[in-house]
């Protein structure tokens, strides 16, 4: 009995076998957002949280948000960030992120974060235009990315006035069919990243205020084209404005999202910074 019970025994457990371990793909990653940059685009997620990813892949498009999409990095399971430098300032881009394991099996794709990159600059000032000694430093072209006289009929986009009656430093637009608008302050020039589709000064100007960003609408190339400024520094005495500026060359793109030097958020924070 005792040597029929084994063989029976020896039987089921040859039947059975080893019970064997399922481990599923990654979860999809969360959180994922982008910072316009001029000539880059920032990507940033949150980190999946799962102790056997091995590291991530992004993919992106140039065609819309749900196809089109191509391997473009892949990175390490403990990066969080990533910028991708082969862009064109102007083109739309759509990412998306997916996870992989130590088996090499990947997630499904995260959801998309798009941007379009434009180009910027800082540091640039302008004078009054009352003031013969800095002709022509009195005004900018956004387009051209350089400062022009104010009485540039075909370039200037902004020039500024020193109003004496009032003691107020005023930008004004140079054509009618150029629109500013006073966001106000910011403690930093991408605190404003989306320019609003109305809202815009009924008098084509607005007084220049220390640390305020203005957004403007302007007619290039018969189309609408998107910018704006930062003032860094305002000098009353010399009549004078210092700013930073952003202008988007994608027609009808109202984002503006500049990345200053260290914008980023920290492993493991509860929630990214915002991005438009």
């Amino acid at each position: 009995m005792a040597s029929l019970m084994l063989v029976i025994g020896g039987c089921a457990d040859d039947h059975i076998g080893p019970i064997g371990y399922d481990d599923p793909p990654p979860a999809a990653p969360t959180g994922l957002n982008s910072i316009t940059g001029d000539g880059y685009v920032y990507l940033y997620w949150y980190l999946v949280g799962e102790n056997d990813i091995s590291g991530y892949n992004i993919y992106r498009s140039t065609v819309s948000y749900d196809h089109g999409f191509s391997l473009i990095a892949t990175v390490d399971f403990d990066q969080d960030d990533f910028t991708d430098n082969r862009v064109t300032n102007g083109q739309t881009y759509y990412y998306r992120l997916t996870a992989f394991d130590h088996l090499d099996q990947e997630s499904d794709m995260s959801y998309y974060a798009m941007d379009t990159p434009c180009p910027q600059g800082s540091g640039v000032t302008i004078y009054d235009f009352h003031d013969a000694s800095h002709y022509p430093y009195t005004g900018f072209d956004l387009y051209m990315h350089e400062r022009v006289a104010y009485d540039d009929m075909a370039d200037c986009d902004f020039y500024l006035e020193y109003d004496d009656a009032a003691d107020e430093l005023i930008i004004r637009t140079r054509h009618d069919d150029y629109y500013i608008q006073d966001f106000g302050y910011a403690e930093y020039f991408d605190d404003a990243g989306y320019s609003p589709e109305s809202g815009w000064s009924s008098t084509n100007s607005a007084e220049a205020i220390d640390g305020h960003i203005y957004y403007f609408r302007l007619r290039h190339f018969d189309e609408w084209h998107y910018a704006k400024i930062w003032i860094e520094r305002l000098n009353y005495t010399s009549h004078y404005i210092t700013f930073s500026w952003a202008y988007q060359i994608d027609a009808d793109n109202r984002e503006l999202k500049i990345a200053p030097g260290a914008v980023k958020h920290s492993v493991g924070s509860s929630a990214p910074i915002a991005a438009e």
